[in-house]
């Protein structure tokens, strides 16, 4: 896989991170503040404002000031869950032209090809779990493809296998010239894991 797709996954990973921060920070303060609106702070700190007394008279003159923080505030919320769903959303191929004519047009989904392809590793000597997914663009998809082998002693044959079989058939059948590839090939349950591109 290309080392922007790596950088893309990267700033996904910092934008989560950073909207659990901010999540954690903003969740005590406002359930202090509806606390501490509600009374359970005491009946005194319920009836002290919470801002200034300039603002506090301004808002309370103004008929529109919390209607408007209101709709701000929801309006940012949304924004910020979509957001936070965004990271989350999963860049998976959906479909894939193969070929089409006057006769009509072919087509595979990705995960069609990506469980043709893991039943095929799945059937090498020594592996006992594959799994593999197209993600990108019909145009231009990546495999991202995850094996879990039996036999630590022996990664190289598994490599060049793989490598010499199974992606040159999928690019075949796909009809593809290159295919991006990210294997993360895992030994034994709880084994450590290893990445090659």
């Amino acid at each position: 896989m290309n080392r922007s797709r790596a950088f893309g996954r990267g700033i996904a990973r910092g934008n989560r991170t950073g909207l659990v921060v901010l999540g954690l920070i903003l969740l005590p303060a406002g359930a202090t503040a509806l606390a501490r609106g509600l009374g359970l702070f005491g009946a005194t700190a319920a009836r002290t404002p919470l801002l200034p007394n300039p603002v506090s008279t301004f808002a309370g003159a103004s008929s529109w000031f919390w209607p408007a923080v209101a709709v701000g505030g929801v309006v940012l919320g949304v924004i910020g869950l979509s957001w936070l769903l965004a990271q989350f959303r999963v860049d998976r191929l959906n479909r894939m032209r193969l070929e089409s004519g006057p006769s009509g047009v072919t087509e595979i989904t990705g995960r069609q090809a990506g469980e043709t392809l893991a039943g095929q590793v799945s059937a090498y000597r020594g592996v006992r779990r594959a799994r593999a997914s197209l993600r990108g663009k019909p145009d231009a998809p990546a495999l991202d493809l995850r094996v879990t082998s039996q036999d630590p002693a022996h990664p190289d044959a598994l490599i060049t296998r793989l490598h010499d079989e199974a992606l040159p058939d999928l690019r075949t059948a796909l009809g593809l010239e290159r295919l991006p590839a990210l294997i993360r090939l895992r030994f034994g349950p709880g084994g450590r894991t290893r990445e090659v591109h």
